[in-house]
């Protein structure tokens, strides 16, 4: 029989008699490997791999017992069953034994159906642990590595019950998942979609989040519990949780395009504290540890109401983490179910390595807008902005670089012009968009970048400034806020 088709056994033992006697027993039924001194045998062992290792228990050249605690120990080796040759029958050697990871013991004199019988239960009892663990990790991946390990550790007990908490919450959503990935192929959308979920998820594990869910392309992750390090320490993990993925997708974004992906996904971010409840929801046949509540809603609708590729936070978190990061003022939202209207801060970056704008400059005044790709259709431009107000716009995006503006008013006055609508919906945005749009740089002083946009001529003197830095586009800047700012600047 070939050797790889059977069990692997290691025979150290220094008395040739008895590894003759082994051989004979087991050569039958066993790939056999054979050592007469324990010099290499470590070296060996993680090498080779074997099933099971048969040790003498009383070498001389090394002590046995801290060859098999040092199998036991080292991560290459561990899973490697060590059973002890021994004629002794002192019960303070065999609990010594038991104790350095030994799994059980074969007495001298050496019989044959006891050798046998002795190697094929260790064997069955490794295969049976190693079928629990294959089986345990499969599982585990269905669970947030906190939750999997509260369980499986008896810390927690999946049982239906909940309790109030206060937590910090983080929701993640691709801007348009629909239209973007609409004209892609399920098998190209769908590698896209778990390359990027892969990421977001190993970002979350590392910062401590427990992820709760995902919701298509949307990503639900929970810090406070069921490990807390503080209410502080856990906003801040989360806030430095969503930095360090819209960093990350920025580096996917380019990867995408230069695979060709012209639409690379751009993913809003939202992040609120509050008391939730949280806990095992479901049946006893099927649960769910998730989280409920007001504030669970509250973080939705930050996200929601967030710039593409930004992050959006609360009053509550801003509170918390305002000292470790660098947040901007921003306009309140409304919430339903909610009375009053929610505070919400812009995280810019880290308050100690943030990249500060230049004092006076473009990039102090900016305010992300909407955009869309430059390969997108009519009506993916009427979808962005028919529920916006009359003088929304959309950015028109080649990349990442701005290249034109299309403005909700002009559109719909072509679109009622327009005889032949449905072949106009399926024309290029192009068509409609307004390519005498003003491109500076966020380093821009604003003196100069308000004569730059006086000096156009006719209706485009107040149209918006489009604002860059090293290419790629940040945001919009209004005209008349800026004259505004350069008249009053106490204002």
């Amino acid at each position: 029989m070939p050797r790889h088709n059977r069990p692997v056994i290691f025979i150290v033992d220094d008395i040739k008699a008895e590894m003759d006697l082994f051989a004979q027993i087991l050569r039958e039924d066993y790939a056999l490997l054979m050592a007469m001194n324990v010099l290499h045998v470590f070296d060996v062992a993680v090498r080779e791999q074997p099933d099971l290792i048969l040790l003498n228990a009383d070498l001389p050249e090394m002590k046995s017992c801290e060859l098999c605690k040092k199998i036991r120990d080292s991560d290459s080796t561990s899973h490697i069953p060590v059973i002890f040759i021994t004629a002794s029958r002192s019960p303070k050697d065999e609990l010594h034994w038991f104790e350095s990871g030994a799994m059980d013991f074969i007495r001298r004199p050496l019989s044959p159906p006891m050798v046998l019988r002795r190697i094929a239960s260790v064997l069955i009892q490794k295969e049976q642990s190693e079928r629990l663990a294959g089986l345990s990790e499969k599982l585990g991946r269905y669970l947030s590595p906190q939750v999997y390990e509260s369980i499986f550790y008896g810390k927690h007990d999946p049982l239906i019950g909940a309790k109030r908490k206060k937590l910090t919450i983080f929701f993640s959503d691709i801007v348009s998942f629909t239209s973007t990935t609409e004209r892609m192929e399920p098998e190209d959308m769908t590698i896209l979609l778990n390359n990027y979920l892969d990421r977001m998820s190993s970002i979350a594990i590392k910062h401590g989040g427990t992820i709760d869910k995902f919701i298509g392309d949307a990503v639900l992750i929970f810090f406070g519990d069921p490990v807390s390090q503080g209410y502080k320490e856990d906003a801040v993990s989360c806030v430095n949780m969503a930095i360090e993925m819209r960093d990350a997708l920025k580096e996917m974004q380019q990867q995408w395009f230069d695979l060709g992906i012209s639409s690379p996904f751009k993913v809003r971010m939202g992040i609120n504290t509050g008391f939730c409840t949280v806990g095992n929801f479901g049946s006893k046949q099927l649960m769910d540890y998730t989280i409920i509540g007001g504030q669970v809603n509250v973080a939705a609708r930050l996200e929601q109401n967030a710039p593409p590729d930004q992050i959006l936070i609360s009053h509550e978190t801003w509170a918390l983490v305002k000292d470790d990061f660098r947040c901007l003022g921003r306009a309140p939202i409304h919430v339903k179910g909610v009375p009053h209207s929610i505070r919400t801060y812009q995280v810019i970056g880290k308050a100690g390595d943030v990249k500060q704008e230049l004092p006076g400059s473009l990039g102090e005044m900016v305010w992300p807008a909407k955009t869309i790709s430059i390969d997108s259709k009519v009506s993916d431009a009427l979808l962005n902005l028919r529920d916006s107000g009359e003088w929304s716009c959309l950015v028109v995006l080649d990349g990442l670089s701005p290249v034109g503006v299309i403005t909700k008013w002009r559109m719909e006055e072509i679109v009622r012009m327009e005889t032949d609508k449905a072949l106009f919906m399926n024309c290029s945005v192009t068509v409609i968009m307004d390519k005498e749009l003003l491109v500076l740089s966020a380093e821009s002083d604003l003196a100069k970048a308000a004569k730059t946009a006086l000096s156009r001529e006719g209706t485009y003197t107040f149209d918006p400034l489009a604002v860059t830095r090293d290419g790629e586009f940040l945001g919009l800047v209004s005209v008349r806020c800026l004259m505004q700012t350069i008249i009053n600047p106490a204002l």
